[in-house]
């Protein structure tokens, strides 16, 4: 069965490239209009249910697409973005200089995308886990009643997670971006729903990869 993702809208510190991670950062003027952009085109594709992360830059786009679909968010918490431990509310550039001088608070061990990471952040594999387990629980009760659709509204590396587990293949996500997982037989493909707005393959090796699985 077919479900949709939705990444939140913009906010300020997405503007200035800093990890928010866990860090409850609201949507900025800019958000909220890409939000309502997002909805018109969700509104089109008959959702069911919505589910959303608990931080308010999340859980504010997921009441404005509901708002125009006719349907009130289910918060659940698993879908919350990577705490990043003390990387968080530095920018990328601040992270990268600042990763050597603070070998001493850095987990010894890499990561799954072979990076360090301070003691405090947590793992990329239980990212994964919890998201893949929250986005097959929601879908396999909307089977069990009869179908529906859902859509999840969260954070870019929950997005990053999602694309790992049913594509195969990593897709960093712009903000509020729609696109819909519809599998294919055995296969799973993303298509989406706005060509303005869309989804870009992750490149190794580059800025844009810092948090990548």
């Amino acid at each position: 069965m077919a479900f949709y993702v939705l990444r939140h809208g913009q906010t300020d510190w997405n503007v200035q490239l800093r990890l928010q991670g866990s860090t409850d950062i609201p949507l900025n003027e800019t958000g909220r209009q890409q939000a309502h952009v997002a909805a018109g085109i969700l509104a089109r594709e008959g959702l069911t249910r919505i589910i959303a992360s608990p931080l308010s830059r999340a859980l504010e786009t997921a009441r404005i697409v509901g708002a125009a679909s006719g349907l009130e968010p289910v918060i659940d918490d698993r879908l919350i973005e990577r705490n990043f431990g003390l990387f968080e509310g530095m920018t990328i550039d601040e992270v990268h200089a600042h990763r050597e001088e603070m070998r001493e608070h850095m987990n010894p061990d890499a990561d799954l995308d072979g990076k360090h990471y301070p003691h405090n952040a947590e793992p990329l594999g239980e990212v994964i886990d919890r998201v893949f387990a929250c986005v097959n629980e929601h879908r396999t009760n909307l089977d069990k009643t009869g179908g529906g659709k859902c859509l999840f509204v969260f954070h870019g590396i929950p997005f990053r997670a999602v694309t790992r587990k049913f594509l195969n293949d990593m897709y960093s996500s712009p903000n509020a971006a729609p696109v819909r997982f519809e599998q294919d037989g055995e296969e799973w493909r993303m298509v989406p729903l706005d060509p303005d707005n869309a989804p870009i393959q992750q490149i190794y090796n580059a800025q844009t990869t810092m948090g990548r699985i």
